[in-house]
């Protein structure tokens, strides 16, 4: 099998503990590119917090982003295809969060945002240092978030909660599960994610096959948390870290290493650039 598209999460996957990717990965990722494999970063995150370290890479042009609620064009700037909230069930999700006191990230149009008071209430929660730290660099501050976001009247991609403490996680998750018009990732074993129903990073790859004429048995996905599951079950071929969660473990065709120890790289080098592939 000729695998022709790389299909990987980023954080807990391509990216180290530290945020960075390694040099055997960026090697292995410029090697795949030389032998027409393409690479896409298929990720939670907004477009302002794609890693500049893997942009800067040649070839990488295309990422799903939000779980896929936006696929983008760094090169050109625009949105190839979208799966986004109603306006009507943007501004029910943002008011439902914040009336727990958890902080809400709100993404859009590739930004994020989120009240300026709820910075306060999870700070109070002491949340790992390196959470606080991406609330920071990724948010946009504003007063009175549900005012915000109905008053601005553009649908959300993805509502983010960084950190749910574990006697809120589960009744939460449960709560938003019901809800026929979300659906809901948990990812990095703290947060949770809300999408529009439907929305998933594998039905954006899907499209982008479609679109590049790849068949999903020329995939290889590589992922490690709850939002990467249906992408891992369209590809020919499923990688899970080897900090992956139980679930994603247990839908993989191979285990490859952890994050930390060049997983994706092993993942790229093993079935892509070995000889025969």
């Amino acid at each position: 099998m000729k695998i022709k598209l790389i299909a990987a999460d980023l954080d807990g996957t391509t990216l180290r503990t530290d945020k960075t990717v390694s040099r055997r990965t960026v090697s292995a990722i410029r090697a795949a590119r030389d032998r027409g494999c393409l690479f896409v970063p298929a990720t939670g995150r907004i477009a302002k917090m794609m890693p500049k370290q893997l942009l800067a890479i040649p070839g990488i042009r295309y990422a799903v982003t939000s779980n896929g609620a936006a696929v983008r064009d760094f090169e050109t700037g625009s949105v190839l295809f979208a799966n986004l909230m109603s306006m009507e069930s943007s501004n029910k999700i943002v008011r439902l969060i914040s009336e727990t006191g958890l902080l809400a990230e709100a993404y859009c149009e590739g930004l994020s945002y989120a009240d300026r008071d709820a910075l306060g209430r999870l700070r109070k929660l002491n949340p790992p240092e390196e959470v606080l730290r991406y609330v920071l660099e990724s948010q946009s501050f504003v007063d009175d978030l549900p005012g915000f976001i109905a008053a601005r009247n553009v649908p959300l991609e993805k509502i983010n909660v960084p950190y749910v403490p574990d006697e809120m996680r589960g009744g939460l998750y449960r709560k938003l599960g019901a809800m026929k018009e979300y659906c809901v990732y948990s990812s990095s074993f703290v947060n949770l994610e809300v999408n529009a129903a439907g929305c998933s990073k594998g039905n954006a790859l899907r499209r982008l096959c479609a679109l590049w004429n790849i068949d999903p048995s020329q995939v290889m996905a590589v992922g490690d948390s709850d939002n990467d599951a249906s992408m891992l079950r369209l590809a020919g071929l499923s990688v899970a870290m080897g900090n992956a969660e139980d679930g994603i473990l247990s839908l993989a065709d191979y285990k490859t290493e952890t994050n930390d120890k060049d997983g994706v790289a092993r993942a790229i080098e093993k079935f892509v650039l070995s000889s025969g592939s």
